[in-house]
């Protein structure tokens, strides 16, 4: 009986892992800048992820379930610095763009404009 149980459970977490992965992959592909993607990409780590893992339970071995647990809290520590440090990166590239247009519109101008 508990074995059904814990089939049921597993499967239904696979899937639901699988729909948010498939939802984020998407995501990442449909959203035009960084931060659009960067925010679909984490529904695939957190999320998505976790519920994979998560369903090894049904397979009702120590070793599998172990590795599981070992392996979401090295996703749930690891993915929220991976994601700030990409966010980090694209606003500084982002505001390095903004101070270069600044630049090259200052240059060469005296500010009255020219028709």
């Amino acid at each position: 009986m508990i074995s059904i149980l814990l089939d049921a459970v597993g499967g239904a977490l696979l899937l639901l892992g699988l729909a948010l992965l498939t939802i984020s992959i998407i995501g990442v592909l449909r959203q035009p800048d960084t931060y659009g993607q960067l925010h679909a990409q984490g529904l695939a780590t957190g999320p998505g992820v976790i519920a994979i893992l998560a369903s090894s339970v049904a397979t009702e071995d120590a070793a599998i379930i172990t590795f599981a647990v070992l392996a979401i809290a090295f996703v749930a520590l690891t993915s929220p610095v991976s994601s700030h440090a990409i966010a980090r990166v694209a606003h500084r590239r982002d505001s390095r763009d903004v101070d270069e247009s600044d630049g090259e519109s200052d240059s060469g101008s005296d500010g009255k404009g020219e028709a």
